[in-house]
């Protein structure tokens, strides 16, 4: 398979874990590389930015749903 081409512009949104109490946030694309704080511990961090993300990525096959009968 495959892999996908992505680039910063195909991405929405990202989550992300605070690095000092694990909560998880989501940001959106206005806020790549802007620093943020913590909604849970205040903490203030910077957004990732993915500007030197990889450009590709391996596709991963979802699990079939199991059907119910």
């Amino acid at each position: 398979m495959k892999p996908w081409i992505l680039s910063r512009k195909d991405v929405i949104s990202l989550k992300f874990a605070c690095p000092d109490c694990s909560q998880k946030i989501d940001a959106g694309r206005e806020l790549f590389g802007e620093l943020v704080e913590c909604p849970t511990c205040g903490k203030r961090m910077q957004v990732p930015d993915l500007k030197n993300m990889p450009r590709s990525f391996p596709v991963k096959r979802l699990p079939k749903a199991k059907r119910q009968s």
